[in-house]
């Protein structure tokens, strides 16, 4: 069972300690408890942990706030292939639960550069990126291009 993990805000994987990434190819609408109900992307990562043992993790990712909400396996250290493969399947089936239609990455068939975009690409490798609102305490909400030009136009 993956539950989330509040102290994670992204996975702090390497690109030579991961071994599977699925992505979505399809951004369903998600409705976090705590969170505004959003499109998100998700993604299932395999990594080798320093000890040898691997883990599987599902991340998403949430644009309007630049969060990701890490989701663990009660079982974090896997050591047979046998456990890698059950879990990696209930992790596919947790995020096809939620709507998700899942793309395998085949990280390990990519050349070095490859991973390394992959990587950097994917936002649940990262720290989370707050939107500029939430960036500063105390400060006004950015009030989109939009509404700035309909206040415009109807100063006229």
């Amino acid at each position: 069972m993956f539950t989330p993990e509040p102290s994670l805000t992204h996975v702090p994987a390497t690109r030579e300690s991961i071994v599977a990434i699925v992505e979505s190819i399809n951004q369903p609408q998600v409705s976090i408890p705590g969170k505004s109900a959003q499109a998100v992307p998700g993604y299932l990562c395999g990594i080798r942990n320093g000890n040898g043992s691997f883990s599987i993790v599902v991340g998403l990712h949430l644009p309007r706030s630049g969060e990701n909400v890490v989701y663990l396996h009660e079982r974090r250290q896997l050591t047979t292939a046998e456990e890698y493969r059950q879990v990696e399947s209930e992790g596919l089936q947790f995020l096809e639960s939620m709507g998700f239609m899942l793309d395998n990455l085949n990280f390990r068939n990519l050349g070095p550069e490859a991973q390394e975009q992959t990587v950097a690409r994917i936002p649940i490798f990262s720290p989370p990126r707050p939107q500029a609102a939430a960036a500063a305490p105390g400060a006004k909400a950015a009030v989109p291009d939009a509404a700035r030009l309909g206040r415009l136009l109807a100063a006229f």
